[in-house]
């Protein structure tokens, strides 16, 4: 399972209300979290090839105020490059799920990737 810490301040801890958006603010494609958060993903698709995330979009995200937890669905298109092949495959709408938790005493929010995203599936028997 991947984990992904990030400092949140004073405004970003104010819009919880409105965590659809706090998450859009945090992940602005070309900033230094969202290139963390495709490096994570990245490690989660690596067994597809050398993959390169192209678009991350956040999908059914859910948020409890009293708890300041919550859940999400990542959505992504990611291209997979074969270097002994000379290939390049694109994939799009692949999803992770993801959990997060904030801590307002800490001013951050963890992202937590699924514990399932490592797992061996059959197919590795054979």
């Amino acid at each position: 399972m991947e984990t992904l810490q990030i400092s949140l301040n004073n405004d970003q801890l104010n819009s919880l209300s409105n965590i659809e958006n706090l998450l859009n603010d945090l992940f602005r494609p070309d900033t230094d979290n969202y290139h963390k958060l495709a490096y994570e993903l990245q490690c989660e698709f690596r067994q597809g090839g050398s993959p390169d995330v192209m678009r991350i979009h956040f999908d059914r995200i859910k948020f409890d105020e009293n708890t300041n937890k919550g859940s999400l669905r990542i959505v992504l298109d990611i291209d997979f490059t074969f270097g002994c092949e000379d290939m390049r495959v694109e994939k799009q709408d692949q999803t992770s799920e993801w959990t997060f938790a904030i801590d307002k005493s800490a001013k951050t929010i963890t992202l937590y990737s699924s514990p399932y995203a490592e797992s061996r599936s059959t197919a590795d028997e054979f």
